[in-house]
């Protein structure tokens, strides 16, 4: 007969093993309502960015949206509306778009990456780099460097005092500001605020820096870009001038009331807003952003992504708008708008997530639904829905 010691035992193995399958089973159950959660929470934010997508091209006649998202390596890119007026297909990740004031990124990406070579300095000031006969402004007798145009620090007002002067053609402004005059309106050009102080946005600094660049590289100014940043990752379809393919894949802008403008060309001013791109290509820029490499491209968006200047809750990379929101958020982004088109790029690095949303309608003071709130909606959410 069985002591009641061994039965004891007997017992109390049977007990384990009882718990041991309860423990696998509770496991079992967790794991498949996780799975759920995951699948469920994934076609949330794809049914939230699709509704905000329709949102927009409803109120917007012809309009046409591309609204790409990446969240820890999974892409994501959705067009909406119509690429044009003569199709009912909507835009997708290689239709052509003008992307304005993102532009900037590249500029300060492209300075960080000549810094970084050793070809000009972040601290230069900017008449070292320019023809000896242009004079330069100062204000206390502090020199404008090339760090002070990559952060909007410089002082220089939004735009020369003598752009206007130069315009020969509202729907594309740009065009005729040439070198000469840029020169003539540095020599007289008052600066509001001691240079490295104050951020105050400049379309003129960073067009100055634009052509900088080109003066301290021998290359044009899209030449210096297209080498420090697309060729590195692949981005083909990121340009300033358009093949004969890539002008059949390029959405017509449209203005604020619907109409079709023409699109911008640019001269010396490029640097601030010329370049054209793709949803694809600017996902994989963003991808490059949320990666840390030491190749030189890596080092550069590395640079190009610190506090350069801190003001109230956030500051400036070298191109990058920086906020510090609540919930110990970093998020690095960049609007822009041209006379037919509004973009946004953004990413939280630590949340590894990145927004794009292109559009083809120039109305980035729209009182209903902009790309940015769009984008900074998309990016919060993001951060906190599993895409995976």
């Amino acid at each position: 007969m069985m002591t009641l010691r061994l039965l004891v035992k007997i017992g109390l193995g049977l007990l384990l093993l009882v718990l041991v399958g309860f423990v696998l089973l509770l496991g079992y159950v967790l794991y498949q309502q996780r799975a759920y959660r995951k699948l469920a929470d994934t076609r949330d934010l794809r049914k939230r960015v699709a509704n905000m997508g329709e949102k927009y091209v409803a109120k917007r006649p012809n309009a046409g949206l591309v609204i790409g998202v990446l969240q820890r390596g999974n892409r994501y890119v959705q067009g909406f509306g119509r690429v044009n007026s003569t199709s009912t297909n909507p835009p997708n990740g290689e239709t052509i778009f003008e992307i304005g004031s993102v532009t900037k990124v590249f500029t300060g990406i492209t300075l960080a990456r000549m810094a970084n070579a050793g070809l000009v300095k972040l601290d230069d000031p900017i008449a070292r780099h320019l023809p000896g006969e242009v004079v330069c402004p100062k204000k206390n007798n502090h020199q404008i460097t090339l760090l002070h145009l990559a952060t909007h620090t410089s002082g220089l007002p939004r735009l020369p005092d003598n752009f206007n002067a130069t315009v020969k053609d509202e729907q594309n402004p740009y065009v005729t500001y040439k070198a000469s005059d840029l020169y003539k309106d540095l020599a007289t050009a008052k600066l509001s605020c001691e240079p490295g102080s104050k951020s105050d946005y400049s379309n003129y600094g960073f067009g100055l820096l634009g052509h900088i660049l080109e003066l301290a590289s021998h290359k044009s100014y899209e030449e210096a870009v297209k080498e420090a940043i697309c060729a590195p990752r692949g981005m083909s379809n990121t340009v300033m001038h358009l093949t004969s393919e890539q002008k059949g894949r390029l959405t017509p802008g449209h203005n604020p009331k619907g109409a079709p403008v023409p699109n911008w060309d640019f001269d010396v001013l490029a640097g601030c807003g010329a370049f054209l791109s793709t949803a694809d290509d600017m996902i994989a820029f963003v991808e490059a952003n949320l990666k840390d490499n030491d190749s030189e491209i890596g080092k550069a968006l590395a640079e190009a992504q610190k506090f350069h200047f801190k003001q109230f809750s956030g500051g400036v990379g070298l191109g990058w708008q920086i906020d510090e929101p609540v919930e110990e958020r970093i998020v690095h982004w960049h609007n822009g708008g041209t006379g037919g088109y509004v973009s946004f790029i953004g990413f939280d690095k630590p949340a590894q997530v990145g927004v794009v949303i292109l559009s083809n309608y120039g109305d980035a003071w729209a009182n209903d639904q902009t790309v940015d709130e769009m984008g900074m909606k998309i990016l919060k959410e993001a951060s906190k829905i599993s895409w995976e």
